[in-house]
Parts: structure tokens; C-alpha cells; sequence
């Protein structure tokens, strides 16, 4: 399973990374499921790379992807998979007796923004949460809280360790109740207690909502 541009961390798979996943999947025989739909949400100057696209692992690569984030549409359920059509086929089966199909207005909607959308409103979409990125993570490290800044998708993971608790739970509660901002709890992300110190903060707000919560997290004495 591989996720890029990632959530929760917002790791970006470069080449290199994705051969080393190829060179595994082909010594194990194994098949890679990739999830993309945070694609356009790339904030380094990296390119955003579908394993799909290599060559050598095209035929056992099932691209998974959707337009909820990139069009700003989550309730509408608008997604697609690519793959070599002898597993559509066997996804389409299974898919057709599971799930009900997204209403054909929706559909149409979506068909329509990719084929009148230019460069120009991705271009402006990457930047726009490019600033929020650096606008969350500048607050977060000025109240104690250390982001490790995200190459890509809408989340920011932070060492809450200035935070009172010994859980993530804990630490994510107590910022709730004492600054208002919410988080999720690092646990939810992490085998084992590796996640206890860490909490996940989204930045997909609208500007006037992640003003409100800076300026919480600025006014939180630690």
C-alpha cells in the first residue's frame, strides 16, 4: 500500500523510493495498491510520481484515486481506479454487487472540471495550501509544538511532547480544552507507544478558520 503524497505525514515518493517498492513488489510477487488523491497537494520542488508509471511494475500496480480533495467535493464520493483491465474487470464485479454508483449529475459535474479546469487552478490550489502550510507550522513551532513540515497533502504531524499527558489522547484533550484547536492523537497513525508524543493538525480550513486557530495556539501558554 503506498500513499503519496502521504496522510498522515506528507511524504512525497520520489523515483527512488518507488524503485526500492518495485524491486519488493517483484522479488515477492506482490501487488501495489496506490492511493493518489492527494496529487496535486505537493508543496516541494518534487514531482508527484504514480508507481503506475514505472514501467516495470505497471501490470501489478491498481491506481486508487478520487476528486474529493482536489476539487473541494468529499460528499459527493467521486472516485476511480486504474489498473490493467484484467483486474478492472474483477474490480468491477465485486464493485458493481458492493457499492451504489455515484449519481450521474455528480459525475457529469466532475467530467466538466477536469476538461475546463487549466494548469492555472492547480497551480493556484498548490499555492494557496502552500501558505497555509507554512502558516500552521510557523505557529505550531512558536508555541513549543514542532511540526515536521509536510512535502505535500494537508496535514501536519507535531512532537506534542511540551503537552501535559502520557498519551496522545491525553495531550490532544488538553489542547482542545485549553486552546480550542483540535488535533488528532499521534496513536491513530502509529504501531506500538511511537505516536504518543505526536498529534495530526489539518490545515484544509478556510483562512478566516485557520487564522482563529493560530491565533489560539499563539495565545497557549505552555
Amino acid at each position: 500500500m503506498v500513499c503519496t503524497p502521504g496522510n498522515s505525514s506528507g511524504k512525497v515518493f520520489s523515483k527512488e523510493d518507488l524503485r526500492a517498492v518495485a524491486e519488493f513488489a517483484i522479488d515477492h510477487d506482490l501487488f501495489i495498491f496506490t492511493d493518489e488523491i492527494y496529487e496535486y497537494f505537493i508543496f516541494a520542488d518534487i514531482p508527484h510520481i504514480s508507481p503506475g508509471s514505472l514501467r516495470e511494475i505497471a501490470d501489478r500496480t491498481i491506481t486508487i484515486s478520487g476528486y474529493s480533495k482536489t476539487f473541494s467535493i468529499a460528499g459527493w464520493r467521486i472516485g476511480y481506479s486504474a489498473c490493467q483491465k484484467r483486474w478492472a474487470d474483477m474490480i468491477g464485479y465485486i464493485n458493481g454487487l458492493v457499492y451504489v454508483c455515484a449519481p450521474a449529475p455528480l459525475q457529469i459535474g466532475v467530467t466538466n472540471g477536469i476538461k475546463l479546469l487549466n494548469s492555472t487552478y492547480y497551480t493556484q490550489l498548490r499555492d494557496s495550501f502552500k501558505q497555509k502550510r507554512d502558516q500552521i507550522c510557523l505557529v505550531l513551532n512558536e508555541a513549543g509544538i514542532i511540526p515536521a513540515v509536510p512535502k505535500g497533502a494537508y496535514y501536519v504531524l507535531a512532537d506534542a511532547s511540551i503537552l501535559p499527558g502520557s498519551a496522545s489522547k491525553d495531550k490532544a484533550m488538553y489542547l482542545l480544552l485549553k486552546a480550542g484547536v483540535s488535533s488528532v492523537p499521534g496513536k491513530a497513525f502509529f504501531h506500538g507507544s511511537d505516536g504518543e508524543n505526536i498529534l495530526r493538525f489539518c490545515f484544509a480550513k478556510t483562512d478566516e478558520v485557520l487564522e482563529e486557530a493560530c491565533n489560539r495556539l499563539t495565545r497557549l501558554k505552555l
